[in-house]
C-alpha cells in the first residue's frame, strides 16, 4: 500500500520537474526500461499537478532507457508500491541525468524552500544535461524565491557567443573601424534560458541569424526591441558577469546602429554593467498634484511644462487648463535612417500613464497609448493629447519604439484610445500607414471606428 504524505498542507519533496512523464511498463534487470505513453495518453495534462504526486511520498531515482536507439539514464520517480515514472522533455525525450545528478536533485528538492546556490552546487548542476537544468530551474522559479546565482548553471556561454557575434555583425554593417564578423555561435539558445529571463534568448537568436544571413524584410526593429525590453526588465544578477558584459556591448551597438533604439539600449547597457537602477536616464516622470492642479485651475497662463531629455530624445509634458496632458517627442535621427528600419515600416512609441495613489506608490494598469513617430529629414516627431488620469500620475516613455506591423497583439482598446490621441495625424496618414497590414491587425478595426466618428 502506498505511503501517504505526512501533512496534507505540505507538498511531497519529490515531484515532477517536467509537465510530461511516462510510466515504466517493464524494467528487466540490466535491460533498458520500456516506457508507456506521455502522461498515460493525456498529453495536455500537466504532470506537476497530478493528484498522485501530491498524495503519496515518491522517491527520486533514475532509470536506464533507450531514446532514438541510444541508451539514456533518465530522471525518474519511484512510488512506494513500485510504480516508476520517467520525466520527459518538451519533445517527449527522457531527461538525462547522472547518478550524482540524481542525488543532487533529490537533495535540492528537500531544500526547496531555501535552495542553495554555492559554487559547488552550481558547478555540479552545470555538469548535468541542459534539459535537467532547465526543468529544475523552471519549477524553482515558479514555486520559490530561488537565489540569482543558481541560474548561473545554465549554458550562458551560448548567449555570450551569440551576443558577441551579433555585435560584430552590427559593427560590420555600420562599417565600424576594424570590425570583422565572428564564426557562427555553437548551439541553439531555444527556451533554455526562460527560467532566468524572458524575451532574451529568442530575440537574440533571431537577431544574430538575421544579421548573419542578411535576411530581407521587416524583423530587425521587432527583435531588437524585444531583446532590449527583456534586458531592462530582467533580474540581471541571474546572468553571469561575462554574459552581462557581452549583452551590454550588444546594447551599445544597437543604440549606435539605430538612434530610435539609443535610449532603451543605454538603459539596458547601464543595468547590465552595474546591476543597479537606471533612474538617472529613465524617461519617466511623476507629475504631482501641485503641478496638475495649478495647470487645471482655470487661471490664465497656468499651463505647466516639464522636459525629459536624453540625447537623441527630447519630450515635453504639458498639462493645460481643462485637464489635458500634451506629450511632444522629438528624436534627432540619423541623416540616412538604417535600411532595416525603413523595411520595418512606421514606428510607434509606447506611452503609459499610471495614476498614483500617493506620492510614493503608483497604481498599475494605467492606460497605454501608442504615439506615431512621423519621419522628416533628420527628425522623428510625435504628439499625443490625452486626458489627465488623476491629480498625481506617472508618465513612462522608456520602452523602445516598435514597428506598427508587429503591434498586432496590442489590444483593440489601446488602438481605440491611441488614434484620437494622435490628433495631429490625419486620416489620410493613418490610411497610408495601415495599407498592407494583415486584415486581422486590430488597428484596422480601430481606424474604421475612428474614421466613421470623424466623418
Amino acid at each position: 500500500m502506498n505511503r501517504s504524505v505526512a501533512s496534507p498542507n505540505t507538498p511531497p519533496a519529490h515531484r515532477p520537474l517536467s509537465d510530461w512523464i511516462a510510466r515504466v511498463r517493464s524494467a528487466e534487470p540490466r535491460q533498458p526500461a520500456v516506457l508507456g505513453p506521455v502522461n498515460d495518453g493525456n498529453e495536455r495534462t500537466d504532470a506537476r499537478t497530478m493528484a498522485r504526486f501530491g498524495t503519496w511520498a515518491w522517491t527520486r531515482t533514475n532509470v536506464l532507457t533507450i531514446w532514438q536507439g541510444v541508451p539514456c539514464r533518465a530522471l525518474a520517480l519511484l512510488a512506494p508500491d513500485g510504480t516508476l515514472v520517467v520525466e520527459l522533455d518538451d519533445v517527449g525525450a527522457p531527461i538525462p541525468v547522472s547518478e550524482a545528478g540524481t542525488r543532487l536533485v533529490a537533495r535540492l528538492e528537500t531544500e526547496w524552500d531555501a535552495l542553495p546556490a554555492d559554487p559547488a552546487t552550481v558547478s555540479s548542476l552545470r555538469a548535468e544535461s541542459t534539459a535537467l537544468r532547465y526543468f529544475l530551474l523552471h519549477r524553482a522559479a515558479r514555486e520559490t524565491q530561488a537565489p540569482a546565482q543558481l541560474f548561473h548553471c545554465l549554458p550562458w556561454e551560448r548567449v555570450t557567443a551569440s551576443a558577441d557575434s551579433a555585435t560584430a555583425l552590427l559593427r560590420v554593417l555600420t562599417q565600424a573601424p576594424g570590425a570583422e564578423a565572428l564564426p557562427p555561435p555553437d548551439g541553439e539558445l531555444r527556451h533554455w534560458f526562460a527560467p532566468a529571463v524572458t524575451s532574451l534568448a529568442g530575440p537574440l537568436q533571431v537577431l544574430e541569424a538575421g544579421l548573419r544571413t542578411g535576411r530581407a524584410g521587416p524583423w530587425f526593429g521587432r527583435e531588437a526591441a524585444h531583446l532590449l525590453n527583456g534586458v531592462v526588465s530582467a533580474d540581471t544578477a541571474r546572468l553571469p558577469r561575462t554574459t552581462r558584459h557581452a549583452l551590454a556591448r550588444l546594447a551599445d551597438a544597437l543604440g549606435e546602429a539605430d538612434r530610435v533604439l539609443h535610449h532603451t539600449a543605454q538603459q539596458a547597457a547601464t543595468r547590465l554593467r552595474n546591476s543597479v537602477g537606471i533612474a538617472p536616464i529613465a524617461f519617466r516622470r511623476r507629475l504631482d498634484s501641485d503641478f496638475v492642479l495649478q495647470a487645471s485651475s482655470g487661471e490664465q497662463d497656468t499651463s505647466r511644462t516639464e522636459f525629459l531629455e536624453n540625447w537623441p530624445f527630447t519630450t515635453g509634458l504639458t498639462v493645460t487648463v481643462g485637464g489635458v496632458l500634451k506629450i511632444e517627442t522629438e528624436i534627432e535621427d540619423q541623416p540616412v535612417p538604417p535600411a532595416w528600419r525603413l523595411a520595418d515600416g512606421p514606428l510607434f512609441q509606447p506611452v503609459t500613464l499610471s495614476p498614483a495613489t500617493n506620492a510614493a506608490t503608483s497604481a498599475s494598469g494605467g492606460p497605454r497609448y501608442w504615439m506615431a513617430l512621423n519621419p522628416s529629414p533628420g527628425l522623428l516627431y510625435g504628439f499625443l493629447a490625452v486626458p489627465v488620469p488623476g491629480a498625481t500620475f506617472d508618465v513612462d516613455l522608456d520602452g523602445p519604439p516598435m514597428p506598427l506591423r508587429f503591434l498586432n497583439r496590442v489590444p483593440l482598446a489601446e488602438w481605440e484610445l491611441s488614434l484620437p490621441a494622435n490628433e495631429r495625424v490625419r486620416l489620410s496618414q493613418w490610411q497610408r500607414m495601415i495599407d498592407g497590414l494583415p486584415h486581422h491587425h486590430p488597428v484596422h478595426a480601430a481606424f474604421a471606428a475612428y474614421a466613421s466618428g470623424r466623418s
